[in-house]
């Protein structure tokens, strides 16, 4: 007995030198974390009131809108109603997190803070979402996302079986995507919109009626609807049954999505490269943060003495064995994922260039709405010049003639669709946004030369002659401070009534005086400068004429 108890306490110290060994590591991160938490459980009032009314209110709106409305608007509300929140403030963090964001962006959603946002909006929001597609990134995301899943349920409600596939997908939990609505969507969807479902108090099943039919409830069904409409108007009962969703393309988005299209086309090793790595990177934090829950799950459900439990302790060593794998997978990732980006970024100039002509394309549209310009269209057009511009074995070079032929083609392209009086519009329409994207054009001096000087304020100066406009003097002088920055002077003092009538009559006097003097032509200035120089003697009288005998006689 006294044998056994020896080996058994033996077991257990090599237990516990194996549970200490093992979790030292992750002592200093969960204690940390425990801080951390604490801070964060004192401030979860005021994020989560934030964050709600982002999901609830926002989706509907531009990136500008909703930067003003959350960040500033509501909280400086929070702030001064003394509701605890952290700052700064960041949806992100309590939302989302790197590794789900890592997995959108290997799924083909862009990563800039807007398409971040809609996709938080798409999977996080209680209604289903209602997606403003124009350049359809959503359906391309929601496919590849989705995957095989989505097979035989993507429909319109032109499709004469939509109401049996969506059937399907509501009673085995599938995801159905409703694409190329218009503003019409079908009463039948109701039920399904509204989470009409109705709970048996006896068994807990959950039905919902689709129709004329009773179909069982699965939680895990997901419902999308994409329309291609750039500016819908749907009324009110719509925006309270779905998640409305503004996906149009911003110019950071798509400048990112043209630099990938340029990268892969002119280093295709490279590109290949930085997806592989974006997927592998994913895939590894997600792997480590299961390895990491699994730890603390098989920690928190042990039963009876942990010492004794063999193979928690196996799964603790494995778990951590490939936890310092992945994590130092994670960390060369991160390096060579720095050094793809720093060369990915000297081709950002041939991405800046396409995005700006494409929003100058797509701002035709207010002119005739026949202009419209569909991003499918556009970035064949794109494809087209990356293959038929000149190409340089200098890198400068190349991207130099990208930029000159895409400017060419997206012009002689867009003429193609435009009325003859609507080309120099275009022409001056990309000759500004490209001087703006240069940081070159000065808004102040371009509104004029639009709306002319529309201050209400008249100028100090008054207009020399009455048959000069007023308008037009106004906007002399407008042009006139646009031109020199410094303050205009003030005009002097008009003299009092006595003394200019003294003026005047001095004035009348030097006049006389300078008539009457012949040989003077600068009448008070001749007299001023005759200290310095002799004035010219007046000619002399008429004299008579020497008598013959009087000249004298020559030797």
């Amino acid at each position: 007995r006294l044998k056994d108890e020896a080996e058994l306490m033996q077991r257990r110290l090599e237990a516990a030198e194996k549970l200490i060994a093992g979790l030292a590591s992750e002592r200093v991160r969960w204690t940390e974390d425990l801080k951390q938490l604490a801070i964060v459980r004192e401030k979860l009032l005021g994020d989560c009131l934030l964050t709600s009314s982002f999901l609830s209110y926002t989706g509907a709106f531009t990136f500008d809108f909703r930067k003003e409305m959350t960040y500033q608007l509501w909280c400086d509300d929070i702030v001064g109603r003394n509701v605890p929140m952290t700052t700064p403030f960041k949806l992100e963090t309590l939302l989302t997190s790197d590794v789900e964001t890592g997995q959108w962006a290997s799924d083909g959603l862009p990563s800039d803070e807007l398409s971040v946002q809609n996709g938080i909006l798409t999977t996080r929001a209680s209604r289903f979402p209602l997606c403003i597609d124009p350049q359809m990134q959503a359906v391309t995301w929601i496919k590849k996302r989705e995957g095989q899943k989505l097979e035989g349920k993507m429909k319109t409600f032109n499709d004469a079986d939509f109401l049996k596939q969506l059937e399907l997908a509501v009673q085995y939990g599938l995801p159905f995507l409703f694409e190329n609505l218009d503003e019409y969507i079908d009463p039948v969807i109701d039920p399904v919109l509204e989470k009409n479902i109705i709970v048996n108090p006896m068994t807990g099943a959950k039905t919902i009626k689709l129709g004329d039919k009773e179909v069982d409830w699965d939680d895990n069904f997901q419902l999308y609807l994409c329309t291609k409409l750039p500016n819908p108007h749907y009324g009110p009962d719509i925006s309270g049954k779905t998640m409305i969703i503004n996906y149009s393309v911003t110019e950071q988005g798509l400048q990112e999505q043209l630099l990938n299209v340029t990268v892969r086309h002119e280093r295709p090793d490279l590109e290949e490269q930085r997806e592989e790595l974006v997927k592998d990177m994913a895939d590894s934090s997600m792997m480590l943060k299961q390895l990491e829950d699994t730890l603390l799950k098989e920690l928190s459900s042990a039963e009876g003495n942990i010492l004794d439990n063999q193979e928690l302790i196996k799964t603790l060593e494995n778990t951590k064995t490939k936890a310092k794998n992945i994590a130092e997978n994670l960390q060369k990732a991160q390096v060579t994922a720095k050094e793809i980006e720093t060369t990915r970024v000297k081709y950002a100039p041939v991405a800046k260039r396409g995005s700006i002509l494409f929003f100058v394309m797509s701002a035709l549209s207010v002119i005739n709405t026949m202009y419209e310009n569909s991003l499918n269209m556009y970035l064949e057009v794109f494809n087209g010049t990356l293959q038929t511009s000149k190409k340089d074995a200098n890198l400068e070079g190349r991207l130099r003639n990208i930029v000159n032929a895409l400017t060419y083609d997206v012009y002689n392209f867009t003429c193609l669709g435009l009325f003859e009086k609507h080309k120099l519009m275009l022409s001056f329409q990309m000759t500004i946004k490209l001087e703006e994207g240069e940081d070159r054009l000065n808004r102040q001096q371009l509104d004029f030369f639009l709306k002319g000087n529309l201050s209400l304020e008249k100028s100090k100066r008054a207009k020399p002659f009455d048959w000069y406009p007023d308008q037009g003097w106004e906007d002399l002088m407008r042009l006139t401070a646009l031109g020199d920055p410094e303050p205009e002077p003030d005009p002097e003092p008009e003299p009092e009534p006595e003394a200019a009538e003294s003026a005047s009559d001095a004035g009348s006097k030097a006049g006389s005086k300078v008539g009457s003097d012949a040989g003077s032509e600068a009448g008070d200035a001749a007299e001023a400068e005759g200290g310095a120089e002799a004035a010219p003697e007046p000619e002399p009288e008429a004299a008579p004429e020497p008598e013959p005998e009087a000249a004298p006689e020559p030797e």
